[in-house]
């Protein structure tokens, strides 16, 4: 298994409200289970530290969230994903519902884009996209 560093640019908006937010990590990008993987660690606004784990190919990727934060999600179009979300504020049922997915890659990494919709406690919160860069 071939690891190196991996730069990780996020970028994600929700239409409905009009937010976004950009973020960037560094990260371990390897290939195991037939998957690309990247693992990452965040940092919240009271330094708590979150572990991420990204694993993609060209049908899915799956977000786990370890630490402050704690869930997963998964984004494949046309399919509908329910978990609780687990924060410092407290817990939330989650349903992401999405539309488009696709991975693009290149000599120097891979971007992922996804459009889904996005509910919290069975009440709808915003259309959003989120695209990856791993570099």
């Amino acid at each position: 298994m071939d690891k190196r560093e991996v730069t990780i640019k996020f970028k994600s908006t929700m239409y409905d409200t009009g937010e976004g937010i950009e973020v960037s990590a560094k990260g371990i990008y390897f290939y195991k289970d037939e998957k690309h993987q990247v693992m990452y660690t965040e940092v919240n606004e009271s330094g708590a530290d979150t572990k991420n784990i990204l694993k993609f190919d060209e049908e899915s990727l799956e977000v786990t969230k370890l630490g402050a934060t704690k869930t997963s999600m998964l984004y494949k179009a046309g399919n509908t994903y329910n978990d609780i979300y687990h924060t410092p504020l407290g817990e939330f049922d989650m349903c992401i519902k999405t539309e488009e997915y696709a991975m693009f890659s290149g000599v120097n990494g891979y971007d992922l884009v996804t459009l889904y919709n996005l509910e919290l406690g069975g009440a709808h919160v915003s259309k959003c996209k989120v695209e990856i860069s791993i570099k």
